[in-house]
Parts: structure tokens; sequence; C-alpha cells
């Protein structure tokens, strides 16, 4: 009996070695992720969208309970995935200032997609 439970543990722990799971604490508020997409302007190429990307990075590092953001484009729309710390940072960026702006750049209103975030991972190989 015991011989199974060695090797259970030890599954485990070579599982928890190659990958990293972050559990969230129930005490703290859960983190949320959203997709943010914008129709991209005929007047604007893909190279633009780039050194505006690059531009916009001083801001993004800084603001309140944002873990992570990803730049993203297609042929028809361009935006970002971010991961907040929690919905209340999200929303407090999002907020309809930042939607007006947005609508009054690119002439359309952004769509954003909110996602709850129960459990991350990073891989270890990508680190």
């Amino acid at each position: 009996m015991r011989r199974p439970i060695l090797l259970l543990s030890a599954l485990c722990l070579s599982l928890s070695v190659s990958t990293h799971a972050v559990a969230q604490d129930q005490a703290s508020p859960p983190p949320v992720a959203t997709i943010v997409t914008i129709k991209t302007p005929a007047s604007i190429s893909r190279p633009m969208l780039e050194v505006e990307f690059k531009r916009a990075i001083p801001i993004y590092e800084k603001i309140p309970g944002l873990i992570r953001k990803y730049f993203i484009a297609d042929a028809e729309q361009f935006g970002g995935m971010y991961l907040w710390k929690d919905r209340a940072s999200a929303e407090a960026w999002y907020s309809s200032a930042w939607r007006a702006k947005a609508k009054s750049l690119y002439g359309s209103e952004p769509e954003v997609r909110w996602f709850d975030v129960p459990v991350q991972i990073e891989n270890g190989s990508e680190r």
C-alpha cells in the first residue's frame, strides 16, 4: 500500500518541477483576464500599429493591477490580451473616458471580453 502512495508523490513532484501552477488564495479577489479588440482604421498600417504598441509600453507598465499585457493584431483589428490582479483594477482602467478616447482615436467602440482566471500556469521552459 505504501508503494503506490510514494509513486503518486513522486509523480506530483515531477509535475510541479516542469510546470508551475498558481492556485488562487481564497482570501484575495481572483484575477481576471480581458481581451480588447478595436477595428483597425484603413488609415493605420501594421507597421504604424507596431510603432504605437512600442510607444505605449511605458504607459502599460505603470497601470495599477495590470500583471501582463500582450499587444495583438490581425488584418482587421488590434488590441490586447490582459491579465489583471483583480476585476476592480481592470474596471478602473476601462473607464468611460478610456472608451471615449478609443472611439475618438480609432472611429469605433472597443470590445472588451471578460474571463475568470481560476488557475494560472507558467511553463518552466519558457521562463
